[in-house]
């Protein structure tokens, strides 16, 4: 798979510069009030827009030259010379800008990118992982409804599925899509089927295509949120998911420089959640969409290597004497590694893994205070590798009842794998283990 980045195309023509990019036609030329080149002044120009065929272009400055990264438009407003184009771009759908909220140039391109790789038709992009989520499904659901879920999740998504849409009329019923059948939980009025592909923190993997085709004979949406994944190591479109969701915080941005979220889906469905993205203001900003196209043209070099690690962490907790349980979905002993062959794209089993120690939070702060190289770090999929403890980061929400319920102990930790040499890591957790 191929990620690429917009590039712009440009002329220079009697001091007429034009150009675009993904949606924007701009025009470039100063507006003078005097009579020769010699005699511009630049504090004198103007700035107007025109439209070219029904597209919004942009009088700016001159411009010599193209850069080779895609710039940073921090414009919260567009400029217009009428009515009508505003008209044919806010209701009609035309391409161009209005207001930010609503739309910006390094959004649009970063949403084309990360649908391409996925192979969905559209995306959109939000300002955390948790906005994609809860505006996607407040955009489908209404009061009434009923949604299925599995409860191996991020912690803040089940609290939301679970308490929050109840204030709202929403029921969801959790199950667990390896051992139940989802069939036998559908309702005439369940409206969405919820999972993740590589389930936080233990690691399951559902048969997407069976959850897609049970939702779809029953007139509700498939979304799998595709975090611990990316589109390196699986495609839920590929498999019938209605919508593909992603803490863009994660791998996709990789560098632990900002927060974001994702979605991609058919062109139909993204439409749909546009407007509720415009509606709640949950929409990314310039720099951040920025940075996030950036990262996403070295997301397959880093996604497999961080597989690598990850595999290599797997088979050394499996066979360690302090460890009672490993979760990896690559390992031969992992009742998801079947389903992970027949679903994944051959570019390993992910960077995340999940560890039971003999002992519980004493043992765990032992491991972290004698760990060199690894850090204890509330997050995942940044550069380094990081460990997390879910009792008190990603599932702190949930009471011990709740966290027991789903396999969740006091003497788990969550592992991200990182970029470092593989040799590094195994001896930085054995020297540390030895001291426990």
């Amino acid at each position: 798979m191929e990620i690429f980045l917009p590039t712009l195309h440009t002329f220079e023509n009697n001091n007429i510069f034009t150009g675009s990019c993904g949606l924007l036609r701009f025009r470039i030329a100063p507006t003078v009030v005097m009579a020769t080149p010699k005699e511009v002044d630049l504090a004198a120009s103007s700035i107007h827009a025109e439209l070219w065929h029904g597209e919004l272009c942009y009088e700016l400055n001159k411009a010599l030259t193209v850069p080779e990264t895609f710039p940073i438009y921090l414009s919260s407003a567009y400029i217009f010379d009428s009515i009508d184009p505003i008209d044919k771009i806010c209701d009609e759908g035309a391409p161009g800008y209005a207001y930010f909220r609503l739309g910006n140039p390094n959004a649009d391109a970063t949403s084309q990118i990360l649908a391409a790789g996925d192979g969905a038709e559209k995306g959109l992009v939000f300002s955390s992982g948790m906005a994609a989520i809860t505006t996607s499904i407040l955009a489908t659901v209404k009061p009434g409804d009923h949604i299925v879920a599995s409860p191996i999740i991020y912690g803040e998504a089940f609290y939301y599925l679970k308490y929050e849409l109840k204030r709202w009329g929403v029921e969801t019923t959790f199950i667990d899509f390896n051992t139940q059948d989802v069939a036998d939980y559908i309702r005439p009025n369940t409206k969405l089927v919820y999972g993740e592909t590589i389930a936080n923190p233990l690691m399951s993997v559902p048969d997407i295509q069976h959850l897609a085709d049970v939702a779809h004979a029953n007139g509700a949406k498939l979304f799998i949120d595709n975090t611990f994944a990316t589109s390196i190591i699986a495609k839920p479109i590929k498999y019938g998911a209605d919508l593909v969701i992603y803490s863009a915080t994660k791998y996709l941005g990789g560098h632990d420089d900002l927060v974001g979220g994702a979605v991609v889906g058919s062109e139909e469905i993204i439409k749909s959640l546009s407007f509720y993205l415009g509606l709640y203001g949950a929409n990314l900003g310039a720099t951040e969409s920025w940075l996030l196209a950036r990262s996403l043209r070295t997301l397959p070099l880093r996604v497999k290597k961080m597989a690598e690690n990850g595999l290599a962490l797997a088979k050394f907790f499996e066979s360690h004497p302090k460890v009672e349980k490993v979760y990896y979905p690559g390992l031969e002993s992992s009742p998801s590694k079947a389903l992970a062959d027949k679903q994944f794209e051959g570019n390993g089993y992910g960077g995340m893994l999940c560890v039971n120690f003999k002992g519980g939070q004493k043992e765990i702060d032992k491991l972290i205070s004698n760990l060199q190289l690894v850090r204890f770090v509330p997050t995942l999929a940044g550069v380094g590798t990081t460990l997390t403890y879910p009792p008190r980061a990603s599932h702190r929400d949930l009471n011990p009842d709740e966290l027991a319920a789903i396999g969740i102990t006091m003497g788990q930790i969550r592992l991200s794998s990182g970029l470092e040499d593989t040799d590094d890591l195994l001896n930085d957790f054995d020297q540390a283990l030895a001291k426990m």
